[in-house]
C-alpha cells in the first residue's frame, strides 16, 4: 500500500509540474498549484491515485473543507516547501514571474546586500531547514497503520484500494 500511495504522489507531482512549471516558473507557485490540485481533487479523485487504484475516503458524511485542507497541508504543502527551500539553499533560482512584476525575492536581495560568508550561512540555514522538512515528511509517511498514516488520522481520512475500472470514475 506504502508504494501504491508513493508512485501516486509521484504522479500527481509530475502531473502539476509538467503543466505548471512552463507557466509559471516558479517553484513556490508550482507548490501552491500542487496543494490546489490535491484539494479540489481530494473528494473525487487524483490522476495518481486513479491510475494505481487508490481512492482517499473519510467519514460517511463525507469529506469536510477542515480535512481536505489539513491532508492538503501535511500531503504537499509541507514537503513542497521543503522543496523550494532545499533549491533555494543550493542556490537555484528561477524569479521570471516575480521580477516581471518588478519584485526581487528576498533572498535574492539579501544576498546581493550581505558579504559572501553571510549568504552563504543563509544558504546553508534554508538547505537544512528544507531538509528537516522532507525528512520529517517522509518519517510521518512511513507511520503506516493499516491504510492510515500519520496525516490520515488527523485528518479522520483512509485511503483504501478500489478496482481499477471504478477508480477511474
Amino acid at each position: 500500500m506504502l508504494v501504491r500511495r508513493l508512485i501516486a504522489r509521484l504522479l500527481d507531482w509530475l502531473l502539476v509540474l509538467v503543466v505548471a512549471w512552463p507557466l509559471v516558473h516558479e517553484p513556490v507557485l508550482v507548490v501552491l498549484c500542487a496543494a490546489v490540485y490535491d484539494a479540489l481533487l481530494l473528494r473525487v479523485n487524483t490522476f495518481g491515485k486513479a491510475l494505481v487504484g487508490l481512492r482517499v475516503v473519510g467519514p460517511a458524511s463525507g469529506l469536510s473543507l477542515r480535512q481536505v485542507l489539513a491532508r492538503t497541508l501535511v500531503t504537499t504543502a509541507l514537503p513542497g516547501a521543503g522543496v523550494v527551500l532545499v533549491l533555494t539553499g543550493l542556490g537555484w533560482r528561477e524569479p521570471a514571474l516575480m521580477a516581471g512584476l518588478g519584485w526581487q525575492q528576498p533572498w535574492v536581495v539579501i544576498g546581493e546586500h550581505l558579504e559572501v560568508a553571510s549568504a552563504g550561512w543563509l544558504g546553508s540555514l534554508l538547505l537544512v531547514s528544507g531538509l528537516v522538512l522532507l525528512v520529517l515528511t517522509l518519517v510521518e509517511a512511513l507511520d503506516l497503520r493499516g491504510t492510515r498514516t500519520w496525516h490520515d488520522r488527523k485528518a479522520g481520512t483512509a485511503v483504501i484500494r478500489v478496482p481499477m475500472a471504478k477508480a477511474r470514475r
